[in-house]
């Protein structure tokens, strides 16, 4: 791609359809990846150890049996098992990341954790057990299609016991929202997540209110190598009802919103994230 094709690009784009998709399972991009969800110097990409103790807090209140039985999906670098597993619960997690992966099974070897940890598309995923919790945290839920999203919470109807718990912490209506109407921009890097060598990223964010989507384009210009990549990212927002909606359609019969004190999402996230428990 050269730089006329930015000139010429389809405006608006079209959401989920718009360049390559993001390579969150390509190895040097995963690793560069896990670089950030390590780092305890921002939120972005993992929350920091402080706020998931918090949370590792709130699980062990609501599943006082210790060996109950949790599924991760999209378990990044294995945080949250990690500490749950230390706990005595049984842990199986899953993501798409072959980095982050590697990085969590190592560490469950380092503290001698029996913890299944699994490369695959959460939605291709189909574990043989039941589980007590399920929890998709970090808002990974708006980032697929509702086709999608509606056939993963489905199958996680029938992954759970009767009575099991899911924790979905999604974004907001208002925070996607906002995003799809951000001004387009620029910036410079020596390395980033994009390529670990000098490049520019040009970045156009889109609201598609009819499908109450925004669409992210990137243009990642490569000035080692002369040449322009496209990638995109869509994520579908919600509204409260919709969200609601959403999970009585899957099977579960109790829906509740945690408070900010039982489940903090961390400054950068405070109005954007707001987390569900439902119980089947």
């Amino acid at each position: 791609m050269n730089l006329t094709t930015i000139i010429n690009r389809q405006s608006p784009p079209t959401p989920w359809q718009t360049g390559e998709k993001i390579p969150w399972n390509e190895p040097a991009f995963s690793q560069r990846m896990l670089e950030n969800h390590l780092s305890q110097e921002h939120d972005w990409a993992s929350r920091r150890y402080k706020i998931i103790d918090q949370h590792i807090a709130w699980i062990s209140q609501q599943l006082p049996n210790k060996q109950s039985k949790i599924l991760d999906l999209g378990c990044g670098p294995g945080f949250y098992t990690q500490r749950l597993a230390k706990l005595g619960y049984q842990c199986t997690a899953v993501d798409f990341s072959p980095a982050s992966i590697e990085y969590a099974k190592q560490q469950a070897i380092q503290d001698n954790l029996n913890i299944n940890y699994l490369l695959a598309d959460i939605r291709n995923y189909q574990p043989t057990d039941r589980f007590d919790l399920i929890m998709m945290t970090f808002g990974e839920f708006n980032v697929f299609k509702e086709t999608d999203i509606k056939a993963l919470l489905n199958n996680i109807t029938q992954y759970l016991t009767p009575n099991g718990y899911l924790l979905i912490e999604a974004h907001t209506y208002q925070a996607i929202l906002t995003y799809g109407q951000q001004t387009a921009s620029w910036q410079s890097y020596k390395t980033g997540l994009f390529l670990d060598s000098p490049h520019i990223c040009l970045e156009e964010h889109f609201w598609n209110e009819q499908q109450t989507t925004a669409t992210t384009r990137y243009y990642i210009i490569d000035t080692v190598n002369n040449q322009t990549i496209e990638y995109g990212s869509s994520m579908k927002a919600y509204t409260d009802l919709a969200y609601q909606r959403l999970f009585q359609e899957a099977g579960m019969i109790s829906i509740n919103k945690l408070t900010h004190t039982q489940w903090p999402t961390g400054d950068i996230f405070t109005e954007k994230l707001q987390t569900f428990i439902c119980q089947k």
